[in-house]
Order: C-alpha cells, then structure tokens, then sequence
C-alpha cells in the first residue's frame, strides 16, 4: 500500500486539497500567500480566523459542499479564498453573485448597513478566465467608470489566473506562489542542490516515499520560501494518506462527471437541435412546395378565366390573385404575343426567301 500511495502527490489545484493544505493547518502561510495578493506586509493582515473547521461537508445527492477558505482579519474583514480547475458556464456570473452573497450576508434583520465590513474574494483559476487582457491577476471594485471615483471599497474580486504567468522575468513574491500552487516552474533551475540541501529535513524523508522526480520538483519551485515547504509537507502528508487521499480522488471524480455531463447534454442538445432543425426543414420544404403548387394553380385559373375574356375585378376576386399579378400576367400576355409574331415573321421571311430561290 505503501508503495501504490508512493506514485504521485495529490495536487494543490483540488479544492479539498488546497482548502485542508492552507487552511488552518498552515495559517501562517495563507497569510504569506493573502499578503502577496495584496501587496502588503503580513502583519497587517493580523491575526488570521478560519471558517468552518469541517473540511469535507457533506450535501444532498452525495456531492461536497463550499471548499472555499474564509479567513477573517483582525480588522473585521472578511477574505474567501477558492480555487477553480475547470471552466464553468457563466463563471464571471457565479464569482459576482457570491461575492454579493458574502457581503450581504453579515447583516441580520434590522441591523444597519454601517456595520457592514469589506469583503474580498480571491478566485484562484486553472483556466483563462478573462481573454480581454494578458494579465495573470485583476482587481475589480466598485467606481465610476467615466473618472474612476470609487463607489466603495467594501467589495473587491481578486481573480488569479494560471495559466498566464508568464514564462520569463523575475518573480514577485505572488508569481512565486501561483507557480508553486499550480506546480509549475516556468524556468529552468540550472542548479538545485543548493535548493535540496537548504531544504526542511522533514521533506528529504518525503523524497524517498513519492518517485518519480514530482516532490522535487515542487521543492525545486518553493525554493527557500519556508511557508511553501511547510505546506509541501502537509500535502505529502495528505497523499500519504489513505482516507484523504480517497476523499481528494472522490472530489476529482466528481468534478470530472459534472464536466461529463455538461458535455453530455451539449452533445444531446446539438443532436437534438440538429434533427429538429432537420425534420423543420423538411416540413417547410413540403409546406413551401404545396404552397407554390397552390398558387401556380390559381394563377393557371386566372390565364383562363383572363383568355375567355373575363373582367379584371372579376378575376381578382375570384381567384384571389392581387392587382399586381393580374398585371403579370398581362406581361407574359405580351410575351406570348411578341413570340407568336416573331416566330411568323421568321416563317414569313423563310416562305419568301424559297419563292425567291424559286424564280
């Protein structure tokens, strides 16, 4: 068992994982990494409260609840923290309606909107979320968009995207953590024993338990950021762990049949739409052809009725044709005619052409 559980390390990308790797197990860095974000020193945050030690809630049907962090400050506000692998429909929607929610949701019935404290949101992506700007993190609050006046700062969105770090250039302190949780090493170490040997020793004991290089790299990537080494070993000690490590697979299973069944009803959908707009057409095709039948028949009603020398106003209201028909076939009346005389002509102008040749 030991070896089996030894392949590989659980990722910092599952929501059940980041949330009991940086939740109140490694505290002090989830200050460090909420720092970065803000660009402030840690001990302005104060001290750090965590939500909910309950980790894995169960829901109805079987399905995880929230696996969001909510952290509160000293200060009174209020910072949720998530971490988001796959796209969504209508994502941009979801993260401003829960944003509303977490800020809404400190007022009880008859308090005053005074006491309410600011809430910000920071959603971690590993997918590219806003293709309007390169920009790997944007910060989005209430202002006029004309002068830039400041509505309010009681809300703000954080959103962190993944896959657009950039690959070259030196890194701040937050490039450093969005690399590291979503474990990816834009450059090159050319040198990593020093790295190694600097390392926390609790985490040489772990490189002998996961192969595969895996642990080593993530070590390569935390450098001698001390908060990232402390939350590598809580990860491997999660992914050594036989329960956790069913709990993370059971949440990745679960978000790999909600993306099936999303691509299940799209597929259903377009080949339903596909065979309804199938069957339409025919049926307008049939509906167009009888139609055209019909109306050709009455126009045929109305040459006669036109060539026994009916009125005009009696064969309008008899056949139903409009006035501009009626003229149409005059037209083709003309027509008639003009090929009628023509083609005399031509056999006029042949009978003479033999009697001349005759004479």
């Amino acid at each position: 068992m030991q070896e089996q559980m030894a392949n590989e390390l659980l990722s910092l990308t599952n929501d059940y994982v980041f949330r009991k790797v940086l939740g109140k197990e490694n505290i002090n860095a989830l200050a460090d990494f909420l720092s970065a974000v803000f660009s402030m020193p840690v001990d302005e945050l104060g001290e750090l409260n965590v939500d909910d030690p309950n980790l894995h809630r169960a829901r109805k049907g079987g399905k995880s609840g929230e696996l969001d962090i909510r952290v509160h400050t000293k200060s009174g506000e209020t910072i949720n923290v998530e971490i988001q692998v796959n796209p969504e429909k209508a994502f941009r929607e979801r993260i401003a309606y829960y944003s509303g929610r977490l800020f809404a949701g400190q007022l009880k019935r008859g308090e005053k909107y005074a006491i309410l404290n600011r809430t910000v949101s920071v959603v971690i992506t590993d997918f590219v979320l806003l293709n309007e700007n390169e920009d790997y993190i944007n910060r989005f609050r209430w202002y006029n968009t004309a002068n830039g006046t400041v509505l309010t700062d009681r809300q703000e969105i954080n959103i962190l995207e993944l896959p657009k770090l950039p690959r070259t250039g030196d890194d701040d302190r937050l490039r450093h953590w969005l690399k590291f949780l979503g474990g990816r090493r834009t450059e090159e170490v050319e040198d990593a024993s020093g790295i190694i040997e600097n390392m926390n020793p609790e985490l040489e004991i772990w490189l002998d338990v996961f192969d595969g290089g895996q642990l080593e790299e993530m070590i390569k990537i935390a450098g001698d950021n001390k908060y990232m080494q402390d939350v590598l070993i809580s990860l491997c000690e999660m992914s050594a762990d036989e329960g956790e490590r069913r709990l993370a697979e059971a949440r990745e299973k679960e978000l790999r049949d909600r993306m099936a069944e999303v691509d299940y009803g799209r597929e259903e959908g377009e080949a339903q739409g596909l065979a309804k707009g199938l069957a339409q057409g025919r049926a307008q095709g049939r509906e167009e052809g009888r139609e055209e039948g019909r109306e050709e028949r009455t126009l045929e009603v109305a040459r006669n009725l036109k060539a026994a020398g009916a009125e005009k106003i009696l064969i309008i209201k008899s056949t139903g044709i409009s006035e501009e028909e009626y003229d149409a076939l005059s037209t083709e009346d003309q027509e008639v005619r003009r090929d009628v005389d023509d083609h005399a002509g031509e056999q006029g102008d042949a009978g003479h052409a033999e009697e001349v040749a005759a004479l």
